[in-house]
């Protein structure tokens, strides 16, 4: 390994490269799939590391012990250099030397563990239990979680933006280049430093789909070299571990968080289903006969009873209400 390859690995796992960078350095033909592998194993733990050294010791002369039997193994120590047994490193040191032992022998990446505290009491926990919840993140991002969606992420948020999500999200990214924010969901990394994204998980929690609104994100799948690249617009799917990208053509996709609708020619069965999805409210039309109604319109920003009452001005339908239900008659 070159001294530009190493400072290239430096420089990638600082979250310091351009996307562009990024991609050409991940793409690079002189990579082996085994050196990928642990690169994208290293950034994972590296990026989700918890930085509590009150709650992490790490003993660096067992870590010297294992590192030093490998690169004797391998023939690439001309001494018997050991380090005292008992002297403890804090976290982030451990993983610099780390990386700096890496560096200096000019081997292939060497991983052996970074443990992530998974201490419920240094975690905070956001669900949206009823509609749409909004969360306010440390560092000035927002989070609009769909009914039903959970994240979490540490209490130490402001140096290591990283939030595990269950269900679906809309994410609104400050702009931070030396801290990239991340989005682990199901078997899915999703990278970015400042953009408005999407992330859904569909059917299984291991199938996602990621869309992009604005900036740039980097998807890429846990335990495999592979990952995309998406840009605005861009729909990016997750299915069967494996990752395929394709344009965004459904316009009202995010209606559940904006509000903001469009239907053109639009069956009627369809609209209210959508209404139904966006608003988590329960539409019964069951008494009525609607499979030949369509519709061409838009809605921005109006509550459901608003849109309902204009649907049922249109065709000449009745509409009451109870609670979050809804009933349509003639």
């Amino acid at each position: 390994m070159s001294r530009n390859r190493d400072t290239e690995m430096a420089r990638y796992l600082a979250g310091e490269m351009s996307m562009k960078e990024e991609l050409s350095y991940m793409s690079d033909s002189g990579k082996s799939r085994e050196q990928l592998s642990e690169l994208k194993k290293m950034e994972k733990h590296w990026k989700y590391f918890d930085q509590n050294p009150s709650r992490n010791i790490w003993n660096s002369g067992e870590a010297w012990k294992h590192l030093h039997q490998k690169l004797a193994s391998e023939g690439l120590l001309e001494d018997q250099a050991t380090m005292p047994e008992g002297i403890r490193f804090s976290p982030m040191l451990k993983i610099a030397a780390s990386i700096a032992l890496v560096l200096a022998f000019s081997i292939p990446i060497l991983f052996y563990g970074v443990i992530r505290n998974s201490n419920k009491d240094s975690l905070i926990h956001h669900l949206a239990r009823e509609g749409v919840s909004t969360v306010n993140l440390p560092d000035g991002s927002l989070v609009y979680l769909n009914e039903g969606s959970k994240i979490s992420y540490s209490k130490a948020f402001k140096n290591h933006r990283a939030v595990e999500l269950t269900g679906e999200a809309f994410f609104e990214v400050m702009t931070d280049p030396r801290n990239p924010f991340t989005v682990h969901s199901g078997e899915v990394l999703v990278s970015v430093v400042g953009t408005s994204f999407n992330v859904k998980q569909v059917e299984q929690s291991s199938d996602m789909e990621v869309y992009v609104l604005t900036g740039k994100v980097k998807v890429s799948l846990e335990n495999t070299d592979q990952f995309i690249q998406l840009e605005p617009e861009e729909f990016g799917h997750v299915k069967n571990r494996s990752l395929s990208s394709s344009n965004q053509e459904d316009p009202n996709y995010i209606s559940w968080k904006t509000k903001d609708f469009k239907f053109v020619n639009s069956a009627l069965t369809e609209v209210l289903q959508e209404l139904e999805d966006s608003y988590h409210v329960e539409i019964n039309s069951n008494e009525l006969d609607l499979s030949d109604m369509k519709i061409t319109t838009s809605y921005s920003g109006q509550s459901i009873d608003a849109i309902l009452e204009t649907i049922g001005a249109a065709f000449e339908i009745n509409v009451s209400s109870r609670e979050n239900s809804y009933l349509l008659t003639k």
